[in-house]
């Protein structure tokens, strides 16, 4: 039975770490830019409502 020092676990894990970055890493990324996108234009789109339901409080008011 082979013993492994700590180091070679812990370069193990790194390289098991690194492999999972590359084969997911370019998905996770472009999730993350969409949903920034997707975050500044639903704020674009709850200003518009907001904005509305004033122009509307105030015509119907």
């Amino acid at each position: 039975m082979e013993r492994t020092s700590a180091m070679e676990q812990s370069a193990d894990f790194v390289s098991a770490v690194i492999e999972m970055i590359e084969n997911v890493g370019f998905p996770i990324f472009i999730s993350l830019f969409l949903l920034y996108r997707m975050e500044a234009k639903l704020n674009a789109v709850v200003e518009a409502v907001n904005q509305l339901t004033a122009v509307l409080s105030q015509k119907y008011h």
